[in-house]
């Protein structure tokens, strides 16, 4: 049960920041040099108001920090589940 909660939030969590991305590259500002392969991916990430326009920026930010939530709960499964064998190991 515990794997598949586990897969689940991170495919959520993969799913929402790739989408964050795409919308960012949808609405990206004409004044900035168009996103190539020298584009850092977790900047662009963290600060879209650099790098997309103002109308899509809400629904940019919400993909990123739920895409991270998600990537989060599921470290937090991954630790939950050390934490049980350790607690089971210990006599």
């Amino acid at each position: 049960m515990r794997i598949l909660l586990f897969m689940t939030l991170l495919l959520a969590g993969i799913l929402c920041l790739v989408a964050g991305m795409f919308v960012t590259r949808q609405t990206w500002r004409p004044d900035i040099a168009p996103f190539g392969r020298g584009s850092r991916m977790f900047h662009i990430a963290l600060h879209p108001e650099r790098f997309a326009t103002p109308e899509r920026l809400q629904v940019i930010r919400i993909l990123n920090l739920a895409g991270f939530a998600f990537i989060v709960g599921a470290l937090g499964v991954v630790a939950y589940d050390i934490a049980s064998a350790l607690n089971l190991a210990s006599p």
